[in-house]
């Protein structure tokens, strides 16, 4: 079933809205609207925090609504990828009941993350096994701190805005990428790369579905040329790990989402770290959007910024 066409954004410092209709193959972006935040608006954490004061942060979140006009029921929420992180898993089988599948979730994950498990909400889909995998069943797992999370959602429930799934920033983007893009399926992998001055997200799809997920951070203080080094290291890595696992399946595209002002940079480290040739993100790359209704006219953000929100509510869920 599609996603409602509204999706919200928050990060430790914006929350935004953006409202869509469908036409056709494409979205019109109808409204959008976002709202700066203080900095210290959130608990500062590996994942994210929960707002310091809860009742001010609804109070935001109610003004933000009410500014588009309300008239939205349900909706997307995309996080930033550093509060909603994810790992790969595999296991033998799953519990039907919910609470035997949490335990075994919580167990597997407890295994790859140093996080304390019982403080996190944690999902997980099944995805294709690697050929050479111990278990017959590999997940990808998702992951972030229940009290962000339930605290975002009863905001937005209190401003009647019922939040239907929430999603990171580098996953959602993936459902922006044109059919074409996508469809090389079974015969080629893609690769979409998020990149800023904070660090970047760099998802390998087969077809639609996330064969690698990695998000990396940067320090503030951290020199051009050791992010560079950083970089290609971890990417060189990422296509040793490709090459052995998907030896049959070619890296096809590799497509770069970043600042104008830096993509050239991150242009040079992507092909340095042996990925493919890059392929900076141009409109023949996205589903169709175009700015009408309440949205005309206003100032948005660059289109590698609005990809997450473009994607997500163009991707399907089981009903």
């Amino acid at each position: 079933m599609p996603v409602a066409p509204h999706a919200f954004a928050c990060s430790a410092t914006s929350l935004a809205y953006a409202g869509f209709e469908r036409e056709g193959d494409g979205l019109v972006l109808t409204r959008y609207r976002s709202l700066d935040l203080p900095g210290d608006t959130f608990q500062h954490g590996l994942l994210g925090g929960p707002p310091r004061e809860p009742r001010l942060f609804e109070e935001q979140v109610a003004e933000l609504v009410h500014g588009v006009g309300g008239g939205i029921e349900e909706a997307s929420l995309v996080l930033p990828d550093a509060w909603l992180r994810t790992a790969f898993a595999e296991v033998a089988e799953l519990p039907t009941d919910s609470r035997g599948r949490d335990e075994v979730l919580r167990w597997k994950l407890k295994r790859l993350v140093p996080f304390r498990v019982d403080e996190l909400r944690v999902r997980a889909a099944e995805v294709t096994p690697l050929a050479a995998q111990e278990e017959p069943r590999r997940l990808l797992l998702g992951f972030g701190l229940e009290g962000l999370f339930s605290h975002l959602e009863s905001a937005l429930r209190a401003a009647g805005v019922r939040v239907g799934r929430i999603s990171n920033e580098g996953l959602s983007a993936v459902g922006a990428l044109t059919p074409a893009i996508l469809g090389a399926g079974d015969r080629a992998l893609v690769a979409l790369t998020l990149a800023s001055d904070r660090g970047y997200t760099l998802v390998v799809v087969r077809g639609d579905e996330p064969v690698l997920h990695r998000f990396k951070s940067f320090a503030p203080t951290l020199p051009e040329a050791a992010r560079g080094a950083s970089v290609i290291r971890d990417l060189r890595l990422t296509a040793t790990f490709l090459e052995e696992h998907y030896p049959e399946l070619p890296i096809e595209r590799v497509v770069l989402a970043a600042p104008e002002e830096s993509a050239a940079r991150w242009g040079r480290w992507i092909d340095e770290g042996g990925l493919g040739r890059v392929e900076l993100l141009g409109s023949e790359h996205t589903v169709p959007v175009r700015t009408g209704g309440d949205a005309a006219g206003v100032d948005l953000p660059p289109e590698h910024e609005m990809l997450p929100v473009v994607g997500t509510v163009c991707q399907e869920v089981a009903a």
